[in-house]
């Protein structure tokens, strides 16, 4: 066995799990007990039945530095990352590759420097097939689309796009894939910034249209992938912004409806496809003010669904979800106050779905979840306060599935977080005798509880700005608090057994995770050990349910 391996079962019982003396009795067969453990723990590992503690992947960056992750993304199990080192102002992006998979050996990782030395971290880490596609300015270039096959030769420029110049800005919106393509938004220098493709090759790397002719920006942006198609908002100095589609040709980038007649904007935003023909979003056309619209790709059939709130003022419509072939959204009617809807595209299936808290007010419906066809979300009915509730889309249907805190939480600690998972709803609530703390929800009341008090008593275990629940099959992950060991990360199936900690960083200190990204063998996160600084480190997908 290597050394590597026995420091890994030793760090993994000091963080999890009492191992026992050390001592190597002999058994019958001539073979130490503890030789038996090591050689069970490895086959755990191959057969990967068996969840196991966290490990570290690597240290990136030495002590006192820290590897601050900036993006990641996943290409069949292997991850890249973009990071930061603080202490050098320095960036960075690197692979790391479980290499022991099949192998009779504790976890053991390759990582790979495939870009270093940057002055800011790539970002934009986007997987197009087997490569992956990525915005860097590398000190010579400028801001600038780059490709990685995972290795340090294979990491370079696709296209220098604007010579002169950045071709990416700040605030450029994500790119998108369609089939084997990736389409971004970007400036050469002379067309202003546009809708551009590439394949991965210079020849590849072309601007599909200069939509607002000449230096101007069209500014294309709030990208929908429908097939083999791209829809988007766009302004091509003429029209205003708008709705448009592009296929990847010059010929088929058109727009879809001049919304707002004329040189006005319908500035359409929130776009969310629910199948073929039905493709949603929000739109102003000047006269109705900001409502719901839908579109099928054609002119014809995009039309206004219907104006929720009468006249021009628009009914401040968000939280756009699609459960059960189902519109849901939360939207003011200018009556009700900001509510529950829903629709399946016509006007005489837009509904309002309940008047959760009568008035003016309004319930302001959050964190539209879809489960089983209906929807989980917070709302406030007046009574009691910011709490979860559950809609089929009827009157009867729409239920308060739990007070967890009898009148207002404090500020800043009401229901939040909603995640599906599985089967399940996961979520953070407040209630005077546990604190912050997370629970779970089947969709019922008689389902919907506290999962544990981490931290026993009134006190909280997440803190007033928690990070996220994240969703691993039928279970999450998180960081919390138990008083003891400080933020750590946490890890549940929902029930108070199945709800576990690793001590990363011993004792009272905090080890901090963020960053999770998950693979079909890993869950990845950054966490502070407090010897190596801020890095990767990994848990067994073994440790989650199956959905």
């Amino acid at each position: 066995m290597s050394r590597k391996s026995l420091l890994w079962l030793a760090s993994g019982c000091a963080l999890w799990c009492a191992c026992g003396p050390l001592d190597e009795s002999v058994e019958e067969n001539g073979q130490s007990s503890t030789a038996t453990a090591r050689l069970e723990a490895e086959s755990d590992w191959r057969n990967e039945r068996r969840c196991q503690p966290p490990v570290m992947v690597a240290d990136l960056t030495p002590a006192p530095g820290h590897t601050n992750v900036i993006d990641q993304a996943e290409v069949e199990g292997v991850v890249f990352i973009s990071t930061f080192n603080a202490s050098t102002s320095t960036a960075a992006l690197w692979k790391l590759e479980d290499v022991s998979r099949g192998r009779k050996s504790a976890p053991e990782w390759k990582t790979t420097l495939l870009l270093g030395g940057l002055s800011d971290g790539p970002r934009f880490l986007t997987v197009v097939g087997q490569k992956l596609f990525f915005i860097v300015d590398d000190g010579v270039h400028g801001t600038e689309l780059w490709k990685s096959d995972g290795t340090p030769e294979g990491t370079v420029l696709v296209e220098d796009i604007n010579p002169q110049g950045d071709a990416f800005h700040t605030f450029s919106p994500r790119p998108v894939v369609v089939g084997r393509t990736l389409y971004f938004a970007a400036n050469d220098g002379s067309h202003g910034e546009e809708l551009w493709r590439s394949d991965g090759t210079r020849s590849g790397t072309r601007l599909v249209k200069d939509i607002a002719s000449g230096p101007g920006s069209s500014s294309p942006g709030s990208f929908l992938v429908d097939g083999n198609r791209l829809l988007f908002a766009a302004d091509d100095g003429v029209h205003g912004r708008e709705l448009w589609k592009s296929d990847g040709t010059r010929d088929d980038t058109r727009m879809v409806k001049d919304i707002a007649r004329g040189p006005a904007s319908s500035s359409p935003d929130s776009l969310l496809r629910m199948d073929n023909r039905r493709i949603f979003f929000v739109a102003d056309d000047g006269v109705h003010g900001r409502e719901l619209w839908k579109t099928d790709g054609t002119r014809d059939d995009t039309r206004l669904v219907e104006d929720i709130r009468s006249g021009p003022e628009g009914s401040s419509i968000a939280e756009l979800t699609v459960a059960r072939r189902t519109l849901f959204f939360s939207a003011d009617d200018g009556v009700h106050g900001s509510e529950l809807w829903a629709s399946r595209g016509r006007a005489d299936d837009t509904r309002l779905v309940e008047d959760i808290r009568p008035g003016l007010e309004g319930s302001r419906p959050l964190e539209l979840t879809p489960l089983d066809g209906d929807v989980v979300m917070t709302a406030d009915d007046g009574t009691h306060g910011r709490e979860p509730w559950r809609s089929d889309g009827t009157p009867e249907g729409t239920l308060l599935l739990a007070d967890t805190h009898p009148g207002e939480p404090p500020p800043g600690f009401g229901v939040s977080g909603l995640v599906r998972a599985g089967e399940k709803v996961f979520f953070y609530a407040t209630a005077p005798d546990t604190g912050q703390e997370p629970w779970v929800t089947d969709g019922s009341p008689a389902g919907t509880r506290l999962v544990k008090d981490i931290q026993p008593g009134p006190a909280n275990s997440i803190s007033g700005d928690p990070s996220p629940v994240f969703p691993v099959r039928g279970g999450v992950f998180f960081r919390a608090s138990d008083g003891v060991h400080g933020e750590e990360p946490w890890w549940s199936d929902g029930t108070e057994a199945g709800t576990k900690m690793a001590d990363i960083a011993p004792g009272a200190a905090s080890s901090s995770p963020s960053a999770f990204i998950v693979t079909r063998e890993w869950l990845y996160f950054s966490a502070n050990d407090g010897v190596h600084g801020s890095e990767p480190w990994a848990l067994p997908v073994a440790c989650f349910p199956r959905e």
